[in-house]
Parts: C-alpha cells; structure tokens; sequence
C-alpha cells in the first residue's frame, strides 16, 4: 500500500498552472532584459559617434570628451551588468527547475 498522498485533477491542473504564469514571468523579464540591453547598446553607439566628432576637432573640447568617455564606461558597466543579470536569472531557473524535477522523480520511487 503507497503512502504517497493523492494527487488530484484539480492539484495537477494548478500546478500546471503555477508553472505556466512562471514561465510567463520569466519570459517577459528576459524579454525586457534583452530589450534593455539593446535600448543601451544603441546609446553606446550613439556615444561612439559623439567621440568620434569630437576627435575630428579636438581643439577646446576636452570636457566634452571626458563627459562622453564616462558615458562610454557606464554604458558598458550597465550592460555588463544586465546581461550577467540575464545569465544568472537563467543559471538560478535551471537549478530550481533540475531540482523540482529530481524531487519529482524521486518522490516517484
């Protein structure tokens, strides 16, 4: 005789459930990560472009240069930082989902 409780339709279904609204809510968060990154991306370019007029005619532009080279640094701290964000999102997602399902199959034995 199993002393393992009883699962109903109902215990399944919210399950189901529970792991689908998770998996929304991971999707949109890594969605909007990447949409971010790339909003940062474009800025970074942009700040490229700035340098790059500002080389041509350097003369009486120096804090205009250090401005743009901080902005420069951040931008690439800030995407550094979202994408590792993004990959560690994913890291922790893989271990809870790998755990769940070893609990699953052990519970099964």
């Amino acid at each position: 005789m199993s002393t393992q409780p009883k699962e109903t339709v109902l215990d399944i279904f919210l399950l189901g459930l529970k792991t689908w609204l998770a998996e929304m809510k991971w999707l949109a968060r890594s969605i909007s990560g990447r949409f971010e990154v790339g909003r940062l991306e474009k800025e970074l370019d942009r700040e490229y472009g700035i340098l790059g007029r500002i080389a041509e005619a350097p003369r009486g532009r120096k804090d205009e240069k250090e401005l743009c080279l901080k902005q420069i640094s951040f931008l690439k701290e800030e995407i550094a930082a979202l994408r590792e964000e993004l990959s560690n999102d994913r890291e922790e997602r893989m271990k809870r989902v790998r755990r769940e399902g070893d609990a699953s199959q052990g519970g099964e034995l």
